[in-house]
């Protein structure tokens, strides 16, 4: 799971593939900090089983970037899964844009 990154990219992508579940977002935090890149891509266009119980900690994900001040888009995933998120204050525009709603 480590970022693809053109040269002099300023966005890192990470793309998942199989099974994203609790193990899966733990690794996902810690690499995502690490990263300096102004915009994350996170793409489960390819993921065949995304845990419910990984959508917290997704959640805790994207709320440390964003208060970093970094974009973040998402892709690939479901409407469940979307509006899993919103209840969590995570709204996913149509271009896969993240906003945190709420503190």
């Amino acid at each position: 799971m480590e970022p693809l990154r053109e040269a002099a990219s300023q966005e890192a992508v990470f793309r998942f593939e199989g099974r994203f579940d609790r193990p899966a977002a733990i690794r996902l935090r810690r690499l995502v900090m690490a990263e300096e890149t102004p915009r994350t891509v996170l793409d489960f266009s390819h993921v065949e089983n995304l845990d419910d119980a990984a959508l917290p900690f997704l959640t805790v994900i994207l709320t440390l970037l964003r208060r970093k001040g970094r974009d973040v888009a998402l892709f690939g995933l479901r409407s469940h899964q979307v509006r899993v998120l919103q209840h969590f204050g995570i709204e996913v525009a149509g271009d896969g844009s993240v906003k945190v709603l709420g503190p």
